[in-house]
């Protein structure tokens, strides 16, 4: 039975949000704080699980190795969903305050200030994928509920997939950073096959 440890699901989700960023052993060593080596042995495990593909760069022994997920694997989408969620859970307050949309939303993305410095957060920023534009108002009425709760003011962005999408092939640094650092409250099976379909393109 395969296991993913702490540091492989690190290793994925940076390799899954980083959606312009071309990774390799030494970069994904800077972020983590690792040696080289500590995440080279990593990678080969995640290589021979089939989870990431290790492509060569020039010849020799110390040629440099792109790292790529491999999309082609079956239970690639169910390791990244199941990380996801278990991040997720480290912040059960704010899943308890936004668990009406839920329901309405495709994904919902907590991020920004309030992730790492919330108590000198100036807002809570939330962010919804809605497919069904008519669902727009009853979002807006769930939030306008919920801020009745809150001292902060709640700071919501409601896009359908087509106009994130837009948004994020544009660039657009405060989105790009949504995905990059913010925690999926819940959709988080929606927002991986979302997110695979901008890194096939």
């Amino acid at each position: 039975m395969m296991t993913i440890n702490k540091r492989a699901e690190q290793i994925l989700l940076i390799l899954f949000r980083d959606i312009f960023i071309i990774h390799t052993a030494t970069s994904l060593a800077k972020i983590l704080g690792m040696s080289r080596w500590g995440v080279w042995k990593i990678l080969k495990e995640l290589e021979n699980n089939r989870l990431i593909m290790l492509n060569q760069m020039g010849g020799g022994k110390t040629s440099v190795h792109i790292v790529k997920l491999n999309f082609g694997s079956v239970i690639l989408s169910v390791c990244l969903a199941f990380a996801l969620s278990k991040e997720s859970l480290k912040y059960e307050r704010w899943k308890a305050n936004f668990k009406e949309l839920a329901e309405h939303t495709e994904f919902l993305i907590l991020y920004g200030s309030i992730l790492h410095s919330p108590k000198e957060a100036n807002d809570i920023d939330i962010l919804g994928v809605i497919s069904d534009k008519g669902k727009f108002v009853k979002i807006n009425h769930i939030i306008d509920k919920a801020q009745k709760t809150q001292a902060k003011k709640i700071h919501s962005l409601n896009f359908t997939p087509e106009e994130f999408m837009y948004e994020i092939k544009k660039s657009n640094k405060a989105f790009i950073d949504s995905v990059k650092k913010g925690v999926i409250l819940y959709g988080q099976e929606k927002f991986v096959k979302f997110i695979m379909e901008i890194h096939k393109k």
